[in-house]
């Protein structure tokens, strides 16, 4: 039970220690906002300026801040707009979902899926939907060295294989259309992980996408919903001898500047996030390194939402195509994209779900004569 009073008394004694740092970012951003027009002038030959690991490199010419020009009066006339963006286009998304290995259990057994989500816009078709499971069994632990029996790493990096797995799946059964990613292209929390191998393995997955998508000439957008990158204030640290900041990202800096499905111009992704033997994510990404485009879109009323993609559909004129197919799914579910909602809903594995998942063990292991040994607590909840 949470002691709301004790909470309370923790907050007030804490208040000027939380004021004083919201102080401090604060006349951090001033500084950082005060040369926010300046990025204006900057055109692809600022980038020789700009040392590596600079978070991000121009790539689009222009202004910051591209505009939506068309309006709508109503939500029936953006509908309609949103409908015929989306004729004829075949737009998939993907996602998954896990349960990790419980240590109430003697024996730890993960699982997890991947759900691809396609949606064909031609008035018949639909909706459909593909699976991919995969149980994470004893071996596959104790595979990995100095990790717990019971770690979620193995389980998080079969469902990343998985979802790659399928996004390359759509990319050469549908080539040409456009398939979103929940999540992002660059892979930075990797370099938290100790263990090389499955380092390595995330990358791996991650490149063959983007190895894929150039093959095929299949965009993948990769949607971030109120993402925390410093992407572009690295860049402005960088160039323009600004202070380091320690909590302020790119979308709290151009919050406000933006009106709905107005983007930002696009940049490649050249993320300081070095971690191990001092390279950083995309060090280990080879050919690739170079090859991830994003930009900012105010797809709902909140935070800017960040869409990352190949870097060769922007060299092929695809950026517009792409920010008017987000824009289209925002306005079908509002303030967030509909195929990757329904990605998300037609995959995840609910806390019921889960139970049978045990359910099911238990039985396997009875009928199989496994010994499976469970803990008081848990045989104590079932009893209760």
């Amino acid at each position: 039970m949470l002691d709301l009073r004790l909470l309370s008394r923790e907050l007030l004694d804490r208040k000027d220690d939380i004021l004083d740092f919201e102080q401090k970012e604060s006349d951090v951003l001033d500084k950082y906002r005060e040369k926010l027009p300046m990025l204006d002038t900057l055109g692809r030959e600022a980038n020789a300026r700009l040392p590596l690991y600079s978070g991000s490199k121009i790539l689009e010419e222009g202004p910051l801040f591209k505009p939506f020009k068309k309006r709508f009066v109503n939500r029936t006339e953006a509908t309609d707009w949103a409908l015929e963006v989306l004729r004829g286009k075949t737009i998939a998304a993907v996602d998954g979902s896990q349960v990790f290995a419980s240590r109430r259990y003697s024996v730890p057994i993960g699982l997890t899926q991947a759900g691809l989500v396609v949606n064909k816009h031609t008035g018949t078709d639909g909706f459909s939907t593909d699976y991919k499971m995969s149980l994470i069994t004893p071996s596959e632990f104790e595979a990995y060295k100095g990790m717990s029996a019971f770690s979620e790493t193995p389980v998080s990096l079969r469902r990343h294989e998985l979802e790659c797995g399928q996004i390359c799946k759509f990319m050469r059964s549908s080539p040409g259309n456009l398939v979103f990613l929940d999540g992002s292209l660059v892979l930075s929390f990797i370099n938290e992980l100790a263990d090389e191998t499955i380092r390595k393995k995330y990358v791996d997955a991650i490149v063959n996408v983007l190895k894929t998508s150039g093959e095929t000439r299949t965009p993948v957008a990769a949607y971030t919903d109120m993402p925390l990158n410093k992407d572009i204030v690295t860049l402005m640290k960088k160039y323009f001898g600004l202070p380091p900041v320690t909590h302020l990202s790119d979308v709290h800096l151009i919050r406000g500047r933006l009106d709905w499905a107005d983007r930002t111009r696009v940049f490649t992704s050249d993320r300081d996030d070095k971690g191990r033997e001092n390279k950083s994510v995309l060090d280990l990404y080879g050919q690739y390194r170079d090859a991830v485009a994003f930009f900012y879109i105010q797809a709902s009323g909140g935070l800017p939402s960040k869409v990352e993609f190949p870097k060769w559909a922007y060299d092929e004129g695809l950026t517009d195509r792409i920010a008017d197919v987000v824009r289209a799914e925002c306005i079908i579910r509002p303030g967030y994209p509909d195929i990757i909602h329904r990605a998300h809903e037609y995959t995840a594995i609910s806390q019921d779900e889960a139970g049978q998942f045990s359910r099911i063990l238990d039985h396997f292991a009875a009928v199989n004569q496994i010994k499976i040994y469970k803990s008081a607590k848990e045989i104590n909840k079932r009893s209760t």
